[in-house]
């Protein structure tokens, strides 16, 4: 069997066992990560992005299956395909848990012909499966509907938003589709990571195809993630356009006729409908008020995000307070903003090629584009830094001046582990009552308005790269303990 060097990550903790499994696995040509907790699988699963999954279901730390059904919840990590290590004696006892939560299962230890051919067949299913989109992996249109469908049947408040790039046509079209398909993944990335970061533990993102993308959340949450979402499009999308057309802002193109047009740039239109001033009763009135709403959005210059607020026999009146607001945030964001790839690319540090691929890493991974150009030997850890300095202007942070000292005892004891892993931040230096923060994103807010509300310090910010992050929070775990 030649799989083309799959990936499997492999959730084991008997040693034994799991030397085995690798042995097999190795022998069938697959690449392989094993970790033997179950409260880092989550984390292993988004930094690897594997093929498929092997999980023991009795992980000591973490039931197995619970973590296994938190995968298929999570829209991003939905597509993997997971096979269940289970003992005979409860296969029975966990037959509901199982269906709910894995695709396959297999006796522990698994008997070797049974678990490859399980394995060639779950990675055969998911290649064909239609609900999950192959470029992004976002799920498609067959889970956007049942995501749908189910918050109706429950009767909860929803919001359903749907996303379209404008322009995009006259951008392939020019650049062709491999850049096409660059745009679709950062897009993707864009909005997945926005919603995991704003919106709700149970929202949802999937990809109809093409450049439409749906968000599903509650409304309390719609506006704040439609706005972010339009601010992260703004700073960085342009980029993809060659430096000529950036300055010029709009592509020369031709159309159907023949025609020379001068098309705008890339621009991104979020049409929302929720439930909270009037009940969508089904999907065919869903969509009916989503379609008048993205009519009159492809009106409007630039990118804005419109929604329904009442409704009267048919018309569908627009709540448009945020669509000035919005594209002057986005127009100023962009100006300010330039990403760190382009300050690489720019200083000759990389080249388009290596971005490229950097990019495409970062997109796929969910890895800061800096720690990918790093892995990937395109720069050194120094470049990097001092580009985030250009990026962030704030200062990068010198691990050999963090503070050990008895008030940062004190600040640290105030602060948990959760808090800092969660929002990327770490106490490493305190200055009568200012408490100076190293930060993956020192643009962070509300990260900083968190630690200052649980230290009652004023804060300073400096930036630190993910290694970086590492080396220093297992340094704080070690002066806490």
């Amino acid at each position: 069997m030649n799989l083309g060097k799959k990936k499997v990550l492999l959730a084991e903790h008997e040693a034994g066992i799991a030397e085995i499994i690798q042995y097999l696995l190795k022998a069938w040509d697959y690449d392989t990560v094993t970790v033997s907790k179950g409260s880092v699988v989550m984390d292993a699963v988004r930094r690897e992005q594997p093929d498929i999954i092997i999980i023991d279901w009795g992980l000591p730390d973490m039931d197995g299956l619970k973590v296994s059904k938190a995968l298929k919840e999570d829209f991003l990590t939905a597509h993997i395909p997971i096979i269940v290590l289970i003992d005979k004696k409860q296969i029975r006892k966990k037959m509901l848990e199982i269906e709910q939560g894995v695709d396959d299962y297999i006796a522990n230890p698994p008997d070797p012909i049974d678990l490859e051919v399980r394995m060639e067949l779950a990675l055969r299913r998911t290649s064909h499966q239609l609900y999950a989109n192959a470029l992004t992996k976002l799920p498609g249109n067959k889970q956007i509907e049942k995501a749908i469908h189910s918050r109706m049947d429950e009767k909860k408040l929803f919001s359903v938003a749907y996303y379209d790039i404008d322009n995009f046509k006259s951008f392939n079209d020019k650049y062709g589709y491999m850049k096409g398909d660059s745009v679709i993944r950062h897009v993707a990335y864009i909005i997945a990571t926005t919603v995991k970061r704003y919106g709700n533990p149970h929202d949802f993102v999937g990809h109809i195809g093409g450049d439409d993308f749906v968000v599903v959340t509650t409304p309390d949450k719609d506006r704040l993630i439609a706005s972010e979402s339009i601010l992260a499009f703004n700073r960085a999308t342009h980029f993809h356009y060659s430096k000529e057309d950036r300055e010029r802002t709009y592509v020369v193109s031709k159309d159907r006729r023949g025609n020379v047009m001068k098309m705008p740039l890339m621009s991104i239109s979020i049409a929302i409908a929720n439930n909270k001033y009037f009940p969508i009763k089904n999907m065919v009135e869903l969509m009916e008020i989503i379609t008048e709403i993205k009519s009159f959005l492809k009106t409007l210059p630039g990118s804005n995000f419109l929604m329904n607020r009442r409704q009267n026999e048919k018309s569908v009146f627009i709540d448009e307070s945020c669509k000035e607001e919005n594209k002057s945030a986005g127009k100023e964001e962009r100006t300010k903003h330039k990403p760190l790839g382009q300050i690489l690319l720019e200083s000759q540090i990389i080249t388009p090629e290596q971005l490229e691929t950097a990019l495409n890493k970062h997109w796929t991974t969910g890895h800061k584009i800096g720690q990918s150009i790093i892995n990937l030997g395109m720069a050194s850890a120094g470049d990097v830094a001092r580009a985030l300095e250009s990026q962030f202007n704030v200062p990068h942070f010198d691990i050999r001046n963090m503070s050990e000292n008895g008030e940062m005892k004190e600040m640290l004891s105030k602060i948990s582990f959760d808090v800092m892993k969660n929002y990327g931040v770490l106490p490493v230096r305190k200055d009568k009552n200012t408490l100076l923060l190293a930060m993956l994103d020192p643009k962070n807010i509300e990260a900083m308005t968190k630690i200052k509300m649980l230290t009652g310090c004023a804060i300073a910010t400096s930036f630190v790269l993910e290694s970086e992050f590492t080396e220093i929070f297992d340094r704080i775990v070690k002066t806490k303990g």
